[in-house]
């Protein structure tokens, strides 16, 4: 359901901030995502300090994006099934109070890197659902034409996210100490909550009646395969998961985990370092969005995020050369400006080129791909780190990552995607 836009000539900008639903979506991801920023640094740090080892913190950091592995072909058929809206409010809720138990038993001092695996991966379980039923209740906010505004506002949030929230941690880290960075998650997803109770829109699937749950639940599984055999048939759309997969695979495992490690044992530094590495972060991919808006439509979608995948693995090779906290601060925004590339193009795709009927099945198919194969790429970074050097790594994923996004230009229906 969207609001009539008054006449006259307006800018994107301006055409979906009357929209109301596109701002509390936008709202709500800001303030989650901030916290989601500032839970990941407390994690992460507080597990190389509980355990002293990178391959426990590893496999520990693995439960966040295990759960979309293991669910996130089923919670795809459940955003397809049941109403987007709702999902979203029950996934918001659940995670503020399992966020919660965190700080509990680090007081009842019952808390160890076991517990926090559990907790962590219970957590991500919530993320499965919420995050493909984010993107699937897009399409019912916004009109066609201002379809690629909306998805770079809701798909790059996180980047102002994680300017805000890095920057936060950065300052209270000295204070509060990471477990209470970790309270703060909790209260963000109350918020998020909020304002997606603003959101008004038609009313699509059924709501979420646990006495029907096993009737339910069989009809999901049906969906669910319904959508696999769909993505089989459309060879654009596998090549695309490919490189979703392959991207993931290689990067994202030196990007989240090896971050701190290459912090605390190439440069020597702390945690608030580790916190204002994450801003450069922010600072890139909000200077890549801002091209990207200004350049993008010039270009297709697939040789947007062809690029994207290129510059994503050749910015990490100059990493094997930093040896100072602003060099890798200034390494780290270059290479965060591709990022944008990738995240923006990659939902627009899918929302031009799958029926509406099966998006929230194939964007949970896209979350597999991402969360997934980052949960293994988090797990073998941390194991690799324990015998070659983080900025080592660096070079070869680099160089591994650039020659991927190669592959695109031999696949012709690929090639040739608007």
């Amino acid at each position: 359901m969207t609001p009539e836009l008054p006449a006259g000539k307006k800018t994107w900008f301006q055409r979906l901030f009357v929209n109301r639903n596109i701002f509390y979506l936008w709202a709500g991801q800001i303030i989650s995502q901030s916290g989601d920023s500032i839970f990941e640094i407390g994690l992460l740090w507080l597990l190389l300090e509980l355990t002293g080892s990178n391959a426990i913190t590893g496999l520990v950091a693995m439960s966040a994006y295990l759960p979309t592995l293991v669910f996130g072909l089923f919670s795809g058929a459940l955003v397809d099934g049941f109403d987007r809206r709702r999902l979203m409010l029950f996934s918001d809720l659940a995670r503020a109070i399992i966020v919660l138990i965190i700080p509990l038993l680090f007081i009842l001092d019952g808390l160890n890197g076991l517990m926090l695996g559990i907790i962590t991966f219970i957590l991500a379980s919530f993320n499965s659902i919420f995050n493909p039923a984010r993107d699937a209740l897009i399409g019912q906010l916004i009109r066609p034409e201002d379809q690629l505004a909306a998805n770079s506002m809701i798909q790059t949030s996180w980047q102002y996210a994680m300017f805000i929230g890095p920057a936060v941690a950065g300052v209270l880290l000295a204070i509060v100490g990471e477990i209470h960075l970790i309270s703060l998650d909790a209260l963000t997803f109350l918020l998020s909550f909020y304002f997606i109770y603003k959101i008004k829109t038609a009313k699509t699937g059924v709501s979420l009646r646990f006495r029907n749950l096993p009737i339910e639940l069989k009809a999901s599984w049906k969906d669910m395969l319904e959508g696999l055999q769909y993505v089989k048939t459309d060879r654009r759309v596998l090549t695309l998961l490919f490189f979703t997969a392959v991207d993931n695979l290689v990067l994202m495992g030196p990007a989240i985990i090896g971050a701190p490690i290459f912090i605390r044992e190439i440069l020597k530094q702390d945690a608030s370092s580790y916190a204002f590495v994450q801003v450069a972060y922010a600072v890139g991919m909000i200077s890549g969005t801002v091209l990207l808006r200004r350049y993008g439509g010039r270009f297709r979608n697939s040789q947007i995020i062809q690029w994207g995948i290129i510059l994503d693995g050749l910015t990490f090779i100059p990493l094997f050369w930093v040896t100072s906290f602003w060099s890798m601060f200034l390494t780290i925004a270059i290479h965060a400006m591709a990022i944008p590339m990738i995240i923006v193009a990659r939902p627009n795709i899918i929302l031009n080129i799958v029926p509406k009927e099966m998006q929230g099945r194939v964007f949970s198919l896209m979350s597999v791909c991402v969360f997934g194969f980052t949960a293994l790429s988090i797990a073998s970074t941390g194991i690799i780190a324990e015998w070659i050097p983080m900025n080592t790594i660096y070079l070869v994923i680099g160089i591994v990552a650039a020659s991927t996004g190669t592959i695109g230009w031999f696949i012709k229906e690929f090639r040739e995607m608007k």
